[in-house]
């Protein structure tokens, strides 16, 4: 009796040491595969803050807006060879807010959140039917003053109308240049804003006769 006690005591040692060094070597890669899948099947969408407010700006005519999502992980070759670089992973889809005037399209709005210097940009644009921007805003953000009153200038954010997805949105060419602390955020912008104008006209050429919708359908 005292031998089968024992033995049972050892089997159950060993199991459960077992049980522990299976756990502290799986469960780190486990919980980084998670993490992983989750940047990227739940890429966050830059929420649309303040629509009401922006639409009376943007498109004062405006008299309803609608939301839509573009799903564009099939055109990954055509939106890198016009970003110039490999797309990310919440580049796969597109969301759009299609505005209206009665059946009239007066345009869409855009949203991107875009990585400062000192923490998240989110960033509205405004483009009419052609693709043309006819604003940009910022519509959070986290930028010491000196910065912040760099990036929300009237004169630097107007510079971006009339421009489209052909554009380099380069600062001191395209775009005015700004102060040295102000540079990577106003960057970061520029480039945010360039990439949804890309996304934005791909997303457009689905729409064309023979072509995949591309919608994202419930």
């Amino acid at each position: 009796m005292a031998n089968r006690t024992l033995l049972l005591a050892v089997l159950v040692t060993v199991g459960a040491t077992a049980l522990v060094v299976r756990s502290r070597l799986s469960f780190p890669d486990e919980k980084v595969r998670a993490h992983n899948i989750s940047e990227i099947e739940l890429a966050p969408i830059c929420p649309w803050r303040e629509p009401q407010r922006d639409l009376q700006k943007f498109f004062p005519s405006a008299t309803d807006y609608k939301p839509e999502t573009r799903i564009l992980s099939g055109r990954r070759p055509q939106l890198q060879e016009r970003l110039g670089r490999v797309p990310t992973a919440e580049e796969n889809a597109l969301l759009i807010h299609r505005v209206t005037s009665g059946s009239e399209s007066l345009g869409s709005v855009l949203t991107r959140r875009v990585k400062g210097e000192h923490g998240g940009i989110e960033v509205v644009t405004a483009v009419d039917p052609e693709g043309v921007i006819r604003a940009v805003s910022v519509q959070s953000q986290r930028e010491p003053d000196v910065v912040a009153r760099e990036i929300t200038s009237t004169n630097w954010l107007g510079a971006f109308a009339g421009k489209n997805a052909k554009a380099s949105l380069r600062l001191g060419q395209d775009l005015p240049e700004v102060a040295a602390p102000a540079r990577v955020s106003a960057q970061a912008i520029a480039e945010g804003v360039r990439s949804q104008l890309v996304l934005l006209s791909v997303a457009d050429e689905l729409q064309q006769p023979g072509r995949d919708d591309g919608h994202l359908h419930p």
